[in-house]
């Protein structure tokens, strides 16, 4: 008589490994709705029990990994410093030649900050803050050394090759990007209204793009190579 074959053991799901998915899920559920909230009603103006709600989880989840609101804030601030500074970097200026790395990277940041509006609320909301919670962040100041340290050696190697003018320093030209790229977009509505101009517009914006772009390539160049540019006008 053969023996009934013994029934195999019932598997079970690996549940730490589930248990670890459902807990990045929700941080990042949280995270999307805090990066939404403060960037709509700013610090102040922003709840907890709203960001609890926009992401689904529970309050107690949500103090769990983030802590306090003012923790949260700050984890959304550096997240969007970090999301931008690794999209820099992927940009891999030290592989391309100089003029072409710097309009690269021009290019990136004026079309980051078109694309993520976000991303300007919540600056514009720090700065209504006097920075007082990013100036906490070491790791936001991190972040940005090497971003500075690639600009230096693009600007060094064309000066070298003489393609670009002498004495540029990395930050001024940095923040001179970030500006053609973020005032427009910041100061949008009142522009408009001041100048009775839509701002908003796809033409205006392309011919905003083009202006910007010429700008940043005219201060790169060469004093010789800019004179001779204007001579033949």
């Amino acid at each position: 008589m053969q023996k009934a074959k013994a029934k195999a053991a019932p598997t079970t799901p690996d549940r730490p490994v589930r248990r670890q998915r459902d807990a990045a899920g929700t941080k990042e559920k949280i995270l999307r709705a805090a990066i939404a909230e403060f960037a709509e009603r700013g610090l102040s103006g922003a709840r907890i029990d709203s960001i609890a709600q926009r992401s689904g989880a529970n309050m107690r989840m949500l103090y769990h990994y983030y802590g306090s609101k003012e923790d949260l804030y700050l984890f959304v601030l550096e997240h969007v410093y970090e999301d931008l500074r690794l999209k820099e970097q992927a940009l891999k200026l030290s592989n391309l030649e100089p003029f072409e790395a710097m309009m690269k990277l021009f290019d990136f940041t004026f079309s980051h900050f078109a694309a993520n509006p976000h991303v300007i609320s919540l600056w514009t909301g720090e700065n209504l803050q006097k920075g007082q919670y990013l100036s906490q962040s070491l790791r936001a100041a991190t972040l940005t050394s090497p971003l500075l340290a690639a600009i230096d050696e693009t600007l060094k190697r064309g000066e070298r090759d003489k393609v670009f003018r002498s004495g540029v320093d990395p930050l001024q030209l940095y923040v001179s990007m970030v500006a053609l790229s973020y005032f427009h977009l910041s100061n949008a509505y009142t522009l408009s209204a001041i100048f009775r101009t839509n701002l908003h517009s796809e033409k205006w914006k392309t011919e905003r793009r083009r202006h910007a772009h010429d700008m940043v390539a005219a201060y790169l160049r060469p004093e010789s190579q800019t004179s001779r540019k204007r001579g033949s006008a």
